[in-house]
């Protein structure tokens, strides 16, 4: 936001969508001053993100920290480059059917193997998904609403 204005994201009612299902939205853009601008798009993601917790058998001097990776990333322009002021922009996001393997620990022995070692290394992962509304401005900062949405 950074003084340029707002931008609010608005989208159905609910946050918690099946795997398959549409997400449906309007964003709304109100700037305090025109501003030119190379795009505004709309994004939907998942981070998958680990933690090195410190607890469990690892041994004491391994390093903590954590790790961000993106697991599935879809950009939809709204509109491309030109002077924004405000304006309302309809989207729809259809999610994949198999969204929730996407970041998901594999299954069989090949997943109880992994969760073994997540657990004893003190590591704990979990995907977060996101929509997220850009207006990429040119040699600035850009102007970004998130909104989190879970399966």
């Amino acid at each position: 936001m950074f003084g340029f204005g707002r931008e609010k994201l608005k989208y159905s009612w609910k946050s918690n969508f099946k795997p398959g299902e549409t997400i449906k939205g309007r964003l709304n853009l109100k700037l305090k001053k025109p501003i030119q601008a190379r795009q505004l798009r709309v994004s939907f993601y998942g981070i998958q993100s680990s933690t090195q917790t410190g607890i469990g058998l690892a041994p004491a001097n391994t390093q903590r920290g954590s790790s961000e990776n993106y697991v599935y990333k879809f950009d939809m322009p709204l509109d491309g480059e030109k002077e924004y002021l405000k304006g309302e922009y309809n989207f729809e996001i259809a999610m994949p059917e198999d969204i929730n393997k996407r970041g998901a620990t594999p299954g069989g022995a090949l997943g109880t193997a992994l969760q073994a070692a997540q657990l004893l290394s003190g590591t704990i992962s979990r995907t977060q998904w996101y929509v997220e509304a850009t207006l990429d401005i040119p040699k600035g900062i850009d102007v970004k609403k998130r909104v989190q949405v879970n399966f």
